[in-house]
């Protein structure tokens, strides 16, 4: 058993199982664990909204086994799937919730993972989350021939739920990574609650032939309560070679 998660872990991210007709992950997902690495010491709890297959809480939990994560999703099979790709990993860590991040009772449900409610008050609340769902406009875009797929889209609402689930979750001083298509940024910014105010930004360029393209992806934290002004860091040129879970601390460039 422990070579099978050895083997797995070192395969990671390939390997993960992924539904039929569900949507992939991508680099994204691997470039929005880098980032929020650098922000987490390993004590936290975090709240993965839109888990599908669980890639980004997995990621997290394969640099820093000591956080505790709660895979939030909507989808059955995706959360079934997130389920299987953590007992495959052996991370003990990770629970998964399958519920709508818009209903309440199903914040409620992902913080009661954390701890039961006792007498002493509510269930805690989350020192971060992250967000990686397929972003787009209610009504856009072409039917995909995918029930899971379409499920999924004609559900969709757009990134305000996300948001403000994220809000809901998180306790004072608690962040918010999101990745998201650099064309939705200022949306995400316009929609963010009043107490998330955002305090770091990157943007991701892609290498083509040596040449640094137009941003593909934005990677945003937003705080909750913070007073601290949006720092902009030096954009990523080069997408991340792969992703070593051995590594003892996230890449810095």
């Amino acid at each position: 058993m422990m070579s099978e998660i050895s083997s797995a872990r070192t395969l990671f991210p390939s390997g993960l199982f992924q539904p039929e007709g569900s949507f992939r992950f991508s680099a994204d997902a691997l470039h929005l664990a880098r980032f929020a690495l650098t922000a987490l010491n390993g004590k936290e709890s975090v709240a993965d909204l839109g888990a599908g297959c669980g890639i980004v809480g997995l990621a997290l939990l394969l640099r820093r086994e000591t956080l505790r994560v709660v895979g939030v999703e909507r989808e059955q099979a995706l959360a079934d799937a997130a389920r299987l790709n953590a007992d495959r990993l052996g991370l003990k860590n990770c629970h998964v919730l399958c519920g709508d991040v818009a209903h309440r009772e199903t914040l409620l449900a992902a913080r009661r993972m954390l701890k039961p409610e006792s007498c002493h008050g509510g269930p805690p609340l989350f020192d971060a989350a992250v967000c990686n769902p397929p972003w787009r406009t209610p009504g856009s875009g072409r039917s995909s021939p995918s029930p899971l797929r379409r499920g999924a889209l004609e559900a969709e609402q757009g990134i305000s739920p996300f948001l403000a689930a994220a809000d809901g979750l998180l306790g004072a001083r608690g962040s918010l990574f999101l990745a998201l298509s650099p064309d939705k940024l200022a949306d995400a910014l316009r929609e963010l609650p009043t107490r998330l105010r955002p305090v770091r930004l990157r943007f991701v360029h892609p290498c083509r032939k040596g040449v640094p393209a137009p941003a593909a992806l934005a990677l945003l934290e937003a705080r909750k309560n913070s007073r601290a002004p949006l720092v902009v860091e030096e954009p990523l040129v080069e997408p991340p070679q792969c992703f070593n879970p051995r590594a003892p601390h996230p890449p810095t460039d």
